[in-house]
């Protein structure tokens, strides 16, 4: 039955631009691209460029894929989506899973990515992402490509923050230079902080922590300084000493 499930997943995965609408999956996992590309992860140089922070039920922000080199990189497809927490999903979703809290994925979704039909991309099917356990808070929660992409670096999609306060979010993405045996990079992701009440308590517990070591190092360079003042203090009484002796002596 494992051996019937794993071949599934592989053909799947096999079939990713065999299905140019679109990536037949709604989490990135690592080993089952891989699988399907039939080659392993490769870097394409690409790098992620994010906002500080969103404010909730606010403005959309950018959220821009370019090369480290600054040159232009073509790609033809892509899967991405942004969850909560600090923790990059293709992390979680390694085979064999990872023990522990969201083993295998964060389940949620947030936000919502806009002017989709305009860059060539689409929402997810949500069918692909309920059989995933994904849920998304909008349809647009997670996205793929409708056609295969005549895309290159510098490449941005704007992502309208959820409603409710999410706190910190990571954004999530995976582009493929074409079809099977063709480069394919899971990029570095990167974090956003909100600004409303959970992004500032973060902030907040930041700070403290901040202020705590800052406290830390000054109260141990104060103990330091004072250990060289009471040996340099020693030396001077030595010194004395010792020509108190000689002069006695003479």
């Amino acid at each position: 039955m494992h051996l019937l499930q794993s071949f599934s997943l592989l053909t799947l995965a096999a079939t990713t631009l065999a299905f140019p609408q679109g990536a037949p999956r709604c989490k990135i996992t690592e080993s089952i691209i891989a699988a399907g590309h039939k080659i392993p992860q490769g870097s394409l140089g690409l790098v992620m460029t994010l906002p500080a922070s969103y404010t909730p039920g606010g403005a959309a922000v950018p959220i821009t894929v370019a090369a480290a080199n600054g040159g232009a990189v073509k790609f033809q497809g892509v899967l991405a989506y942004v969850t909560p927490g600090s923790v990059q999903d293709s992390q979680l979703t390694a085979i064999p899973a990872n023990p522990g809290t969201n083993a295998g994925g964060v389940p949620q979704h947030v936000g919502t990515f806009t002017n989709l039909g305009a860059q060539q991309l689409r929402a997810q099917t949500a069918a692909i992402c309920t059989a995933q356990n994904v849920t998304n808070d909008n349809a647009a929660s997670t996205i793929t490509h409708s056609q295969p992409l005549t895309a290159q670096t510098p490449f941005t999609v704007m992502w309208t923050p959820p409603t409710t306060d999410a706190g910190v979010v990571t954004v999530n993405m995976v582009i493929s230079s074409g079809s099977s045996k063709t480069p394919w990079q899971i990029i570095p992701s990167g974090q956003i902080q909100s600004a409303g009440a959970g992004g500032a308590a973060a902030l907040t517990a930041g700070a403290a922590a901040g202020a705590a070591d800052a406290a830390k190092t000054a109260k141990t360079a104060k103990k330091a300084a004072a250990g060289a003042a009471a040996k340099a203090a020693n030396a001077v009484k030595a010194a004395a000493a010792k020509a108190a002796k000689k002069a006695k002596k003479a």
